[in-house]
């Protein structure tokens, strides 16, 4: 596990803890970043023992729980 990793998850986890929203089992943060050149990245990072099909579905469900009140919003609210 990287320095970053590490540090994302201790420091994800406590967020997490600080709002009282249970302890972090698992998690995927996808961040675009800037480098010193101010070119864009995205960096993906999980917390240890994450296999990339558990990232994938992780990252799924995360898409269509946005995707669904997205449309409703852009629908009217008709959806």
């Amino acid at each position: 596990m990287s320095d970053v990793t590490s540090d994302v998850e201790v420091a994800l986890a406590g967020v997490l803890a600080e709002h009282e929203r249970g302890l972090l089992a698992r998690a995927v943060v996808v961040a675009e970043v800037f480098d010193e050149d101010g070119e864009r990245s995205l960096s993906i990072l999980t917390t240890p023992g994450v296999m990339e099909w558990d990232a994938l579905g992780l990252c799924r469900y995360g898409v269509l729980s946005i995707e669904g009140p997205a449309a409703a919003y852009f629908a009217g609210g008709d959806l």
